[in-house]
């Protein structure tokens, strides 16, 4: 799983738009868009401000692998 998909499912596990998302983090709705579709790298500050905004918590865990299980 590369970032821009650790991204989308990050904003999936939390139920938001990618507007939504944007604002919480303080960017753009396109740079959210960009980054999810692998038009652009996340930057270090986007990588920073989504680590401190979701952490990884016990239950994101499971989603992953739950996402991960069925992608098989």
């Amino acid at each position: 799983m590369d970032f821009s998909d650790y991204l989308r499912f990050t904003r999936l596990f939390y139920g938001l738009t990618q507007r939504d998302f944007a604002e919480k983090l303080g960017f753009k709705q396109s740079t959210i868009s960009d980054v999810e579709n692998k038009r652009k790298n996340a930057s270090d500050r986007l990588r920073a401000a989504i680590a401190r905004q979701y952490p990884k918590t016990p239950e994101f865990e499971r989603f992953l692998y739950e996402i991960k299980g069925a992608s098989k």
